[in-house]
């Protein structure tokens, strides 16, 4: 079974190959400076007693465990066995250890040293041999036991540390781990939790952050879709009709020329259908760029409007009064025509019986609806989306918007800005 990584384990086998090579590599050094310094001290005091003695050629001296002497013929028979004469460097011990002293007491260790002060030259050694009365006696454990001891402690109380570490911050991570999860739609409104580390804090927040830009996204997909078949259902109707309406024109062998005006209508509808499309996409955008305008006749796009429109009038007993003075601002003509559409939609819908009011002054558009009719009915079911989509787009353009109810309807009113 392959194991899958894991930063828990790379961290805690990192921290205990580190802790175990460090303090492997520290014992070794205790261990050999021990001895550095067993070997310093004797060839300091051998070059103390080396002077204190009055030595001559075959007269060797004793002198506190070193013997002293002029000539290496002069040292202990034992020593010269041991150690080679010609290895011998002025002032540099030389030594021999019978055994090893990293597990058990040496049975011998010889020692020698050749010194020059003043052209006079003299040999010092020392020998420690135990006998067999020490070699059979109960041994304490060497020193080197000591440190390999004191070494696997601390690789010990080495490995505990990291554990606990991990222990402690792996906590609050499966927490956020948990939290990450189980986030849904209402928990984004919400804050993030605190989970003890800033840094994890951080991470929990740009999750968070992250999620609500996606939900947002989503948010505008969907308004996107509503707000696209809301619009286009107009154009659409408008080239299914009239296309049914010019294959009967073909089959009947009806004039080119009415059959040119009702091709016309549908190349108007499929234009319509691309400006809409473009004004929907940039407002779902949130684009810092303007749509590009231009000079707009408001009082023609009114009345093609209520043309278009005048179906939901169909079986109503509605008057509709349209008092638009000659009108050219340089406007987004599909923004334009998406919220007025909107508007005398809504005013047609909702008025059974009644009147409708339009008239253009100046930048200024009012549409006022008067319904008599008692009922109420909700048959057109864009009604509140294309009055959201109205009030986005009016809002990121910049117009006055004013849309009031009044007893009997309502009264909007728009003031287009021109930039």
């Amino acid at each position: 079974m392959k194991i899958r990584p894991s930063l828990r384990r790379y961290f805690l086998g990192s921290i205990l190959v580190t802790g175990i090579v460090t303090i492997a590599a520290m014992a070794y050094v205790s261990y050999h400076f021990y001895f550095l310094g067993v070997d310093f001290s004797i060839s300091d005091v051998m070059r103390t007693t080396a002077h204190q003695a009055a030595v001559s050629d075959g007269k060797p001296q004793e002198l506190n465990g070193f013997t002293v002497a002029t000539r290496w013929e002069d040292l202990p028979a034992a020593v010269r066995s041991h150690l080679d004469e010609s290895e011998m460097v002025d002032e540099r011990l030389l030594k021999f250890v019978d055994g090893n002293p990293l597990f058990s007491p040496p049975k011998a260790r010889y020692f020698a040293i050749r010194l020059n002060r003043g052209g006079e030259q003299r040999y010092v050694s020392s020998m420690f041999v135990s006998d067999s009365h020490t070699l059979d006696a109960p041994k304490d454990p060497p020193d080197f036991l000591y440190i390999f001891a004191i070494a696997l402690v601390a690789i010990s109380l080495f490995s505990l540390v990291p554990v606990l570490l991990l222990k402690k911050v792996a906590t609050p991570i499966e927490r956020l781990t948990t939290w990450a999860k189980d986030l849904g739609r209402e928990a984004l409104d919400k804050p993030a939790p605190k989970f003890h580390y800033s840094e994890l804090d951080s991470l929990a927040q740009l999750v968070l952050s992250s999620l609500r830009s996606v939900q947002e996204s989503v948010e505008r997909e969907k308004l996107f879709l509503g707000y696209a078949s809301h619009e286009l259902r107009t154009p659409i109707a408008v080239t299914r009709a009239n296309s049914e309406l010019l294959r009967k024109m073909i089959d009947k062998g009806i004039s080119s020329t009415r059959q040119l005006e009702v091709l016309g209508r549908i190349e108007r509808a499929g234009l319509t259908m691309t400006d809409l499309t473009e004004t929907l996409l940039w407002l779902n955008r949130h684009s810092e760029k303007s749509l590009p305008t231009s000079p707009v006749e408001l009082d023609g796009l009114i009345e093609k409007l209520v043309e278009e429109l005048s179906y939901l009038l169909s079986g109503k007993t509605v008057d509709v009064a349209i008092r638009c003075e000659p009108t050219v601002l340089a406007l987004p003509e599909a923004l334009c025509r998406i919220v007025i559409s909107n508007l005398i939609r809504n005013a047609f819908q909702y008025t059974w019986s009644g009147r409708v009011d339009i008239s253009l002054t100046g930048k200024k558009l009012e549409i006022l609806n008067i319904n008599e009719a008692d009922e109420e009915r909700n048959d057109e079911l864009g009604f509140g989306l294309g009055l959201e989509l109205t009030e986005r787009l009016v809002d990121r353009q910049g117009w006055g918007y004013s849309n009031k109810e009044t007893g009997a309807g309502r009264h909007v009113v728009i003031e287009f800005d021109v930039k």
